[in-house]
């Protein structure tokens, strides 16, 4: 029986001509049936036709993964469950094993240390520290700033407050100019549906007197005459005519509105609540402007008297030292004698008396 060889290069060389064999392949037959020496010559066999080229044991690996394999893919995630990410592989599971166990004995070390925790302990570095609901919060080391440095950042956040607001008092005006225009002619109805609309109006100088020919079709009248300039006579007609047409639909009640209108209203609607929401703004800035006025002002009042107080207290001091000083409810008492310039024989002590000044309490 004979059985048909493929070589890929002639192996008919020297001795190590075996080691330079790309490749061979049995047809029919599988790789087991092919004999390997590890001498690395080459051998005849008689009963196939062909050579046969026995290999050494150091090319055997190489010759093995040059035949082309099957590709092993991994499995996928299936589709019912793609929703769920990737498919976890042992791999995966392992490292999430691993990572719960950690934590998991970590915790139990703590709750063991807790457990084992003396009631009664206490150290020194407790001393100024505190806990709230159970958690230890420590300071950062800041040291309280001087009241030069504090007066100086006050300074700057008191400009800083002052731009912000005349930055949102101009924005505020241009809104203002940008709706003065478009109030008039309002529907009543949704300014009883929106009370809040009305007062943003009412507070902005926008809101006119209102016009209720009917329940549901009044409308706002503007705040002064509403100028309109045109181009032509033609124009002035048409706009003439408009008026007539609006005033004698507003009076029956019948007035319909269009796409156009309901889109018109919702615009002006957002921009009525950018109104109020800018005029909260100001609110807001102008009564943090005020309160840092008044702790700047604070802060100078109390370095401007803080050396009165001090030879104030000093005086005190030096009173208490004297002979005859008493401390009254009053204050101080100090009895001194004048004697320089005194004619008289019978000489009046003179008594001073030192009160104590009032404080502004913190």
């Amino acid at each position: 029986m004979h059985r048909t060889l493929t070589f890929v290069s002639d192996a008919r060389e020297n001795g190590g001509a075996a080691k330079h064999a790309c490749a061979f392949a049995l047809s029919g037959k599988p790789r087991s049936h092919v004999r390997l020496k590890k001498s690395g010559k080459l051998q005849h066999d008689e009963t196939l036709t062909g050579i046969i080229v026995h290999c050494c044991s150091d090319t055997t690996m190489a010759l093995r993964n040059y035949v082309q394999r099957r590709n092993h893919k991994e499995r996928s995630q299936p589709q019912h469950r793609k929703h769920l990410g990737l498919l976890e592989k042992h791999k995966d599971y392992v490292e999430r094993a691993r990572a719960h166990h950690i934590k998991r004995d970590k915790l139990q070390r703590l709750r063991q240390k807790a457990a084992d925790r003396n009631q009664d302990e206490f150290y020194t570095g407790m001393i100024g520290k505190k806990t709230e609901r159970g958690v230890h919060i420590d300071s950062r080391g800041n040291r309280p700033l001087e009241n030069d440095v504090v007066s100086l950042l006050k300074t700057q956040d008191a400009g800083y407050l002052r731009k912000q607001l005349a930055s949102e008092r101009k924005k505020y005006k241009a809104l203002v100019e940008e709706l003065a225009p478009r109030v008039p002619g309002m529907r009543l109805a949704l300014l009883q549906k929106k009370p809040d609309l009305a007062d943003a109006l009412q507070r902005a100088k926008l809101l006119g007197e209102k016009r209720a020919s009917s329940k549901k079709q009044g409308r706002v009248q503007g705040a002064g005459k509403k100028t309109k300039w045109v181009d032509s006579t033609e124009e002035l007609r048409q706009a003439e005519q408009t008026a007539k047409e609006t005033s004698a639909a507003a009076a029956t009640g019948t007035t319909k509105l269009t796409r156009a209108d309901k889109v018109g209203e919702r615009q002006l609607r957002i921009k009525i609540r950018e109104l109020d929401a800018r005029q909260r703004r100001l609110d807001a800035l102008s009564e943090a402007a005020q309160k840092l006025d008044v702790v700047r002002t604070l802060m100078r009042t109390r370095g401007a008297h803080a050396v009165p107080r001090k030879q104030q207290m000093q005086d005190i001091k030096d009173a208490i030292g004297k002979r005859g000083a008493q401390l009254t409810a009053k204050g101080l008492v100090v009895e001194d004698d004048d004697d320089d310039e005194d004619t008289d024989m019978h000489a009046r002590s003179k008594t001073k008396y030192y009160k104590w000044s009032n404080e502004r309490k913190k």
